[in-house]
């Protein structure tokens, strides 16, 4: 571990201590390219719905952790499709000079959760209601970070309200030493659902990097990159949700007050056809002896084709394509030990006969297998044909890459 990282350490009960940076304008017009390499795409992984995952969603709650306002208990819960963090002005946290309601981390099932190695890049994005009662202070009020687990540990980067000058605003920063990557005004944005979209590759040293966007309706009001930060401490990353804020503030800021999330989804980079593939999904394919269902997350778009348990049942889509090689991408999950195998045909013709669609440890955990086959200019079918009495791992989407 190097020094910097002792360092961080020994700041985790200074979070938000630092000096303001300047004001920095909104570029809606200058967009910043995604942290995606080349030959990388983003895998949904996590996929939760306040309605059907509740709680069950995180994997760690800190609701009221002092337990210092039982009568308001949860401070945090599902509303309907949304998640809502209450705070009051009573709350306290184990540290009595500040106030902490937080989730962490994106639990899949049971006790499996997603783990945000160093050397990886990580994408979240969510749909976030901020009332004009939650305000920017002049001193710490986070409503995301990044954290390595464990207590004592300062925040990797922070998204937090902060008032500059007199002004409230959003803001996102590397949190030591103290780098600001994008900060816009907060209050043409109280009062009215926001879309953030979040990228982090996980680097030791100088080999990390971020990027932060901020859309309010159809506008672009804030899109940062910063690259050659430190976004590793040790073991591994998760994110944080929720209202941790300072009872120092100076500006009468302070009252009762709500958040709400919504919408929120985490992908990973992986190898795959990056920007040339054509993603198609399953639940708007033919589908012969199957059903459209989403209950289990990790899926693209609004579900999956889980196929009956029988030989010859099928997805079937039509793709789109010009006459030569290509490169067929098919999304599955198969919570079984057995191996699926199922054929694939294009325009009737078999390209892979018993294609083994091998387990991958549970419904949510998702793999992509890869067969090279020949498309014809305009209209193809790509078929997906159960081999066995076990019938097709459940099919998320197929892409295809010329």
């Amino acid at each position: 571990m190097t020094r910097a990282h002792l360092t961080r350490r020994q700041l985790g009960l200074l979070a938000g201590a630092a000096a303001l940076a300047p004001l920095l304008p909104a570029r809606p017009a200058f967009a910043a390219p995604t942290l995606l390499p080349s030959g990388m795409t983003w895998q949904l992984m996590w996929s939760p719905s306040a309605r059907a995952n509740g709680m069950g969603a995180w994997e760690t709650i800190e609701d009221d952790r002092a337990d210092s306002h039982p009568a308001a208990a949860p401070h945090i819960f599902p509303e309907g499709d949304n998640y809502r963090f209450t705070m009051h002005t009573v709350d306290r946290d184990t540290s009595t000079d500040r106030q902490r309601h937080e989730v962490t981390g994106n639990r899949t099932s049971g006790s499996s959760y997603l783990q945000w190695k160093n050397g990886e890049l990580w994408r979240v994005t969510y749909s976030m209601y901020i009332p004009s009662t939650l305000k920017a202070t002049t001193t710490f009020t986070h409503i995301f970070q990044t954290k390595m687990p464990g207590s004592g540990t300062a925040p990797i980067t922070v998204t937090s309200l902060r008032r500059v000058d007199g002004r409230q605003t959003i803001e996102h920063k590397v949190f030591e030493p103290n780098i600001l990557v994008g900060r816009t005004d907060l209050e043409p944005l109280h009062n009215k659902w926001i879309d953030i979209d979040y990228e982090i590759k996980i680097g030791d040293g100088s080999s990390g990097a971020v990027r932060w966007v901020v859309r309010n309706g159809g506008a672009t009001v804030a899109d940062a990159t910063r690259t050659g930060v430190d976004t590793f401490l040790g073991d591994r990353v998760r994110p944080k949700w929720g209202i941790y804020r300072s009872l120092g503030d100076t500006s009468g800021s302070l009252q009762n007050c709500h958040l709400l999330l919504t919408n929120l989804r985490s992908y990973k980079a992986v190898p795959g056809n990056g920007g040339g593939a054509t993603r198609y999904e399953a639940e708007n394919a033919t589908i012969s002896q199957g059903a459209v269902e989403s209950n289990h997350a990790g899926y693209s778009g609004t579900g999956f084709v889980n196929g009956d348990n029988v030989a010859g049942s099928y997805v079937e889509w039509t793709v789109s394509g010009t006459a030569g090689a290509a490169t067929l991408g098919i999304r599955y999950a198969n919570g079984t030990t057995t191996v699926r195998p199922a054929t694939v045909t294009v325009n009737g013709a078999t390209v892979a006969a018993d294609q083994p669609f091998n387990g991958t440890g549970a419904w949510t955990t998702w793999a992509t297998a890869t067969v090279p086959i020949t498309l014809a200019s305009g209209a193809n079918t790509v078929r997906i044909t159960a081999a066995t009495a076990g019938g097709n791992p459940n099919l998320d989407y197929i892409e295809v890459a010329q």
